[in-house]
């Protein structure tokens, strides 16, 4: 009996000891004495004490071994990723991508393979005749509150171009409501406007809140988020479709895009636990963000290579492996009184014949305001525009979309119907509605060619198509 007793007690005393280290092991990585990302918000009140669920749990991750601490690298400015210079270099366009830990990157197996990674990646493919800086400014446990704090003190010291914001997960586990989300989202916007940057706002995929087919891991994963929330006395399903309702109402920000679905196109495991994602995740989330945000940096009045590059005023050709490539932009004419129809084309002249599969990335502009900028993809190389003019000044495409790059996909494309498994006659026509030759005047119709001959091959030389099409006297 006294063994058993004896017993007893050493196995009480390990445990308190356990837990007396653990609690110690806490106090030291929430003051920053362990590798964290607090060092980014070193004058701001500590992360930690806001949000100890979240940092508990990655610090057990941690401690267990899960995460690949040896991977990561914090520079001397409390980033993750290399060195760079306080003060911007000159022709540097710099983005800064911020949000919690996906964004950080747990999970990833490098810093390369973080999203801000990735996407480093994906544009030093382009040459745009100036650098781009793409750094990550992630934090593990963070939300759209303490997001906000980190733009006002820190990242707007650091001449940000464009701040990219990565949110969803973190807010719902903090319990903050759709409204106060939004509020957040619109201060970071408003503060991009007063400081001259562009601000793009995503909401980020969680397992079982998309339409993905979850492998049996993902349900897991989906299946006991959704029950911890739910004994917090959080409705998951329901707040999140809330928070992307609200997204779509923002008008203040640049652009905001909802990535609840990136995934549901994808059989394999995506999900490394209900938030996180694999290094083949970052990447799809990271492509889908370079596709919105590359008519962003192509409109940027310092940098635009159509503006710093080419000669409008006699540029119709340009010269691809040794072909002699045209764009044309015609005004059609419309059985309609008010709407008109826009027809883009693509022609080899070397070999007289239309160019096929091509991508275009088109820019609208009047008056140096740019009213569009969108990608659309022509499997017979000819994009046929239906615009129909209102004082709406909010412009949108009406079609489908293509998934590898965003594009909208003209109607009758092959494409089209192995992507969707519609009937060519049954595919929504690409209708541009809202204020586009609403008025008089001189519009300018700048064009890139993004891929051609297949929808596969990708070309980044052949930019600075410039037309102008006169409406009214």
């Amino acid at each position: 009996m006294k063994a058993n007793i004896k017993i007893t007690a050493l196995v009480g005393i390990a445990f308190l000891s356990s837990f007396a280290i653990l609690t110690v092991f806490l106090d030291m990585y929430s003051a920053g004495l362990l590798p964290s990302t607090t060092t980014i918000l070193e004058d701001q009140e500590d992360i930690f004490d806001q949000n100890p669920k979240h940092a508990t749990l990655d610090v057990l991750r941690n401690f267990s071994g899960i995460s690949k601490a040896d991977a990561i690298n914090i520079n001397s400015l409390g980033f993750r990723g290399d060195e760079f210079s306080q003060i911007k270099p000159d022709r540097t366009y710099r983005i800064f991508m911020l949000g919690s830990s996906p964004m950080f990157g747990y999970g990833a197996t490098s810093d390369e393979t973080t999203i801000p990674g990735f996407m480093q990646k994906f544009l030093d493919k382009t040459d745009f005749g100036f650098d781009i800086e793409v750094i990550n400014s992630g934090v593990q446990a963070i939300s759209s509150d303490t997001e906000l704090e980190l733009i006002k003190q820190k990242l707007i010291t650091f001449s940000p171009d464009l701040i990219i914001i990565y949110d969803g997960w973190n807010d719902l586990g903090d319990d903050i409501s759709p409204n106060v989300i939004k509020e957040n989202w619109e201060s970071a916007c408003e503060i991009g406007n007063e400081n001259n940057f562009d601000t793009v706002i995503s909401l980020q995929p969680v397992a079982g809140f998309g339409s993905k087919k979850l492998t049996q891991q993902e349900s897991e994963y989906a299946k006991n988020a959704i029950k911890f929330f739910q004994e917090s006395m959080i409705e998951p399903l329901s707040v999140y479709p809330k928070y992307a309702k609200n997204l779509s109402e923002i008008k203040i920000c640049t652009k905001t895009i909802d990535l609840r679905d990136v995934f549901d196109n994808e059989t394999e495991t995506i999900y490394s636990d209900h938030a996180h994602h694999s290094d083949q995740g970052n990447a799809i989330v990271a492509k889908s963000l370079y596709n919105a945000i590359l008519p962003i940096i192509l409109k940027n009045k310092e940098f635009n290579i159509f503006e710093n590059e080419k000669d409008f005023d006699s540029l119709t050709t340009s010269m691809y492996d040794g072909r002699e490539i045209v764009v044309n932009v015609e005004l059609l004419p419309s059985t309609e009184l008010d709407n008109k129809r826009i027809k883009i084309s693509t022609y080899d002249n070397t070999y007289n014949e239309y160019v096929h599969n091509v991508t275009y990335f088109l820019a609208i502009s009047k008056n140096n305001e740019n009213l569009l900028s969108e990608y659309f993809f022509a499997q017979d190389g000819v994009l046929i525009l239906n615009v129909q003019p209102n004082n709406d000044p909010l412009i949108k495409v009406i079609g489908e979309k293509q998934y590898d790059n965003n594009a909208y996909v003209m109607p009758g494309s092959k494409y089209t119907v192995e992507m969707f498994g519609e009937n060519l006659t049954s595919v929504t026509p690409l209708q541009i509605v809202g204020s586009i030759f609403n008025t008089d005047g001189i519009y300018t119709f700048d064009t890139e060619l993004v891929t051609i001959d297949s929808r596969d091959n990708w070309v980044y030389s052949l930019s600075g198509f410039h037309y102008e099409i006169t409406i009214g006297n």
